[in-house]
């Protein structure tokens, strides 16, 4: 049995009507306290703790494992499969009906319980003002405001349901003019219409003028947002990025004072322990000379008597001298640095400012309290030298962008020009100054970019098994063939001479001039197996390469000598196994590698030295990495971002 309108209506408002959206339910995920949401919507109010609080009853939720492993309401499901079946089903036009049609009803008047096909529910509502016309579920969108006007004017608005014949000062029926307008002067509608039609052609022209102009302000408005947004983006990363940096600095600063205390405790501690021990000894020394004296007295003796005064006395003398450490010069005391805390508790680390012409907002500095005295100073041991700093951070995602970046190569011009190859959305995005987007370029036939690499102004990018040579506006100068049918070909230029090319399982690199002519090829000699990935070569053309199948790094030389081979580092005293990935060098031939979520630093002939960069420091999945003329570190994440650190590997 069909249900009532109103019923169905307050179905799919209260039951089938997502909470969040206020739209029907999409993909309806429960959560455990049995309230649905879509699956959209929640997975829009995840925190990055991974964790949702139900908008109805306020209790949290872990969701680490997804949205998407939440259970599927099914009996909603069920329900709208119901409401769309019924929403499908043909509705014929009562009036049509009762003439042998059978049109298609749109609308149903709520007065006569007639349902209405397009002309009959204009002819009906003309003919009956009073009675109420209402859309069927699913014709809501009927014909444009437009064609509903002319519809309503094209019948006489003093004979309702009677088309007009004449043109007056109105349109009129015949009636009219037979009776009420018969002394006025009428234009039959044939040549009131060939009189009016340039005249609605040419507003048709200035319609569509109109309309352009329309659609183009709301493109603008549409990238505005999009601008705001991806603005909104970067500055969140950026703070973000500044308070790891700085609170990162601040925790090492303290690590560093809390070991220095330890290890001056522990030293002390030592002595405390040794001093204690000698007491112990002279206690018991001193019980059992006391416990002998008193069992020759006891005794009654007179020569051990006599004796006994010389031993007893020399027992004592060995006691006045306890070595026992000076507490007032062994008292650790701690200074803080009062000024540089007031200077961080009380001023803004950052600013924000809202177009050119408005002043900076600032987040508000918490009340001044009252200075304490400072305590005793203790001067802490030197504090390690820090090797990497953060300079900025950008995000690469673009307005037009369809997917999220991927980003597989990176490359930094001698004019400071980043480029980065992002493959998902099949272009090579250039940046400068901090992310400014300058241009895009796409490939020829739209292939996908892998990894690029800058010589000579010249860039040259990978893309399956071709090697493209473009200029920095991405006019295209050579397309080359490449070798062997690897999926990735990464790319390393050596000294604006040629750029290596590195050939994945045949384990050797074909080296090409800015011209695309192979000058020559380079294989490590007596190297059997696994499968090269990233390269690259330092200042005296060494070529440093990551070996993705044994897990390992090779250096080797332009005749094929290999000079190192590491397969494992050592951190803290414990070995570990290495995964290289991505590789770069800098100006003084340190060795910079990927590997899972930090970067290592190795020395130029392979030694490891530490984990230069962590999670810790920003980093989220970082991909592959370069080295620009200032010595800065560009490293691509994961997430679409390009960071920058300043480097002092010195």
């Amino acid at each position: 049995m069909a249900m009532s309108g109103d019923i169905t209506d307050q179905i799919q408002n209260d039951l089938l009507s997502c909470k969040i959206c206020l739209s029907r339910f999409t993909q309806p995920k429960m959560l455990p306290c049995a309230h649905t949401y879509c699956q959209g919507c929640l997975e829009k109010m995840v925190r990055s703790d991974r964790k949702v609080q139900c908008p109805e009853c306020r209790e949290e939720f872990d969701v680490r494992g997804g949205i998407s492993k939440l259970k599927t309401n099914f009996h909603i499901n069920s329900l709208m499969d119901i409401f769309k079946s019924n929403e499908n089903e043909k509705v014929v036009c009562n009036w049509c009906a009762t003439n042998g049609r059978e049109n298609t009803a749109v609308a149903r008047c709520k007065t006569c319980l007639k349902c209405l096909c397009p002309p009959c529910k204009l002819t009906h509502g003309t003919a009956n003002p009073r009675h109420s016309v209402e859309d069927l579920p699913g014709h809501g969108v009927g014909p444009c405001e437009a064609e509903t006007r002319m519809q309503k004017m094209i019948y006489c608005q003093g004979h309702p349901g009677t088309l007009v014949d004449y043109l007056c000062n109105n349109v009129i029926c015949s009636s009219c003019c037979s009776h009420a307008h018969a002394r006025h002067s009428k234009v039959s509608l044939a040549k009131a219409g060939s009189t009016a039609r340039p005249m609605v052609m040419n507003l048709m022209e200035r319609l569509k003028t109109d309309t352009q102009s329309l659609v183009q302000q709301e493109d603008d408005i549409a990238q505005a947002m999009e601008g705001m947004k991806a603005t909104e983006r970067s500055l969140i990363s950026m703070i973000e990025y500044t308070l790891a940096e700085v609170i990162n600095n601040l925790m090492k600063q303290g690590d560093t004072i809390k070991d220095t205390l330890s290890n001056y405790v522990r030293e002390q501690e030592e002595l405390y322990k040794a001093a204690r021990g000698d007491l112990q000894l002279k206690i018991k020394k001193a019980k059992d000379t006391r416990e002998f004296a008193q069992g020759v007295l006891d005794s009654g003796k007179i020569r051990e008597i006599i004796c006994l005064r010389s031993v007893v006395e020399d027992q004592i003398n060995g006691l006045q001298a306890p070595r026992v450490p000076d507490d007032k010069k062994t008292h650790a005391s701690l200074t803080v640095n009062e000024s540089l805390k007031s200077m961080l508790s009380h001023s803004n680390l950052f600013s924000v400012t809202f177009g050119k012409d408005s002043a900076a907002k600032a987040l508000a500095a918490p009340a001044k309290s009252k200075p304490r005295k400072s305590p005793p100073t203790y001067t802490p041991h030197p504090q390690p030298k820090q090797r990497v700093w953060n300079l900025h951070c950008f995000d690469t995602e673009l307005c037009g962008d369809e997917n999220d970046a991927k980003l597989t190569g990176v490359s930094v011009s001698k004019g400071g020009i980043i480029v980065v190859a992002d493959e998902d959305n099949s272009l090579l995005k250039c940046f400068i100054n901090c992310g400014n987007h300058t241009i895009s370029i796409s490939l020829p036939d739209d292939d996908d970019p892998c990894s690029v690499a800058i010589f000579d102004d010249t860039i040259a990018c990978s893309s399956g098994n071709r090697l493209y040579m473009l200029d920095m506006d991405g006019t295209m100068l050579k397309k080359l063939f490449l070798r062997g049918s690897e999926s990735v070909y990464p790319l390393a230029v050596y000294q604006d001479e040629y750029v290596a090319v590195s050939e994945g399982s045949m384990c050797s690199l074909s080296l090409y001039n800015i011209n695309g002519k192979m000058v020559d090829r380079v294989q490590p000699y007596g190297y059997e197996g696994g499968r090269f990935l990233f390269l690259a070569i330092n200042s005296v053309e060494l070529f440093i390469v990551a070996d993705c199948g044994k897990k390992c790094i090779l250096i080797f030389n332009r005749d094929g000598n290999i000079l190192t081979t590491c397969d494992q580092v050592n951190m803290n005293g414990v070995i570990q196994a290495i995964n290289p990935y991505s590789i770069c060098t800098d100006k003084d031939d340190n060795i910079l590698v990927t590997e899972r979520n930090r970067v290592l630093w190795f020395r130029p002939r392979g030694y490891c030295c530490k984990e230069l960069l962590t999670a810790a420091d920003g980093l989220h999945k970082p991909l592959v990495i370069t080295v620009d003329n200032c010595n800065n570190l560009v490293v691509t994440q994961g997430n679409g971002f390009i960071t920058v650190y300043k480097l002092d590997l010195s």
